[in-house]
């Protein structure tokens, strides 16, 4: 279980969900598998799976709200073994548990996805029984494994988000405080006063700060809302 070992160096959730399926469904009696990950804190949701059948019902899952994967989704509990010829499953899930069998498979598993909370599912596809205790468990060890990688990224695009967010806050300062300086000239009165004007005449019309900053560091002082004084 390669991923186990590669979770953090994986570039991005894309490829991290593409080795979860891959890793999952090279576990013993696993036929197929898919993970759908939530759309959480800013994140879309996202998903993969291993061949286009399981990706079908990954899909019908998602939309219809229906199958244990969409159970484990909104309880967080691990579903183990679910069959889906059983009368139950078939009143539970009307549309999602006749989909499964037509592909071929008889039960699925529902593994959560645990970072700060489920942020997402792995389903496991199988036939009834196939699956021992053991390969329940390392089914649940990729997915611990898949939620290491997700926070790690998901760490790193906090940490991008804030420092983009740092630089426009600097950059956004810097051009007003050029802008307080050349209408101080310009005007030929404090700094103080330069910017009490700015921020009024923003306040007036409705504009940000900065896009006003912006145009007088760019215009010409002749023109725009504060035009040099005459000598």
């Amino acid at each position: 279980m390669r991923l186990l070992d590669d979770a953090v160096r994986i570039e991005d959730e894309e490829g991290l969900l593409h080795r979860l399926v891959q890793d999952a469904v090279g576990l013993p009696r696993v036929e197929a598998a898919g993970c759908v990950l939530l759309p959480l804190d800013g994140h879309p949701a996202q998903s993969s799976a291993s061949d286009d059948r399981t990706c079908r019902l990954e899909r019908l899952q998602s939309q219809l709200l229906e199958g244990p994967g969409a159970c484990t989704a909104h309880t967080g509990k691990l579903l183990v073994d679910l069959p889906m010829a059983r009368p139950i499953s078939r009143t539970r899930w009307p549309r999602f548990a006749p989909a499964v069998l037509r592909a071929g498979f008889t039960a699925v598993t529902a593994v959560p996805i645990r970072h700060d909370g489920v942020c997402g599912v792995l389903s496991l596809y199988h036939q009834r029984g196939a699956l021992s205790p053991d390969q329940v468990e390392r089914g649940r060890l990729l997915a611990s494994a898949a939620a290491i990688g997700l926070a790690h990224h998901r760490a790193l695009y906090e940490a991008r988000v804030r420092e983009r967010r740092l630089q426009a806050a600097l950059d956004s300062r810097v051009l007003v405080e050029q802008a307080k300086g050349m209408l101080a000239e310009r005007l030929d009165c404090t700094v103080g006063d330069a910017f009490e004007l700015l921020r009024r005449h923003a306040r007036a019309h409705r504009m940000r700060l900065r896009d006003l900053a912006g145009q007088i560091v760019s215009g010409p002082p002749a023109e725009g809302p504060f035009q040099r004084s005459p000598r």
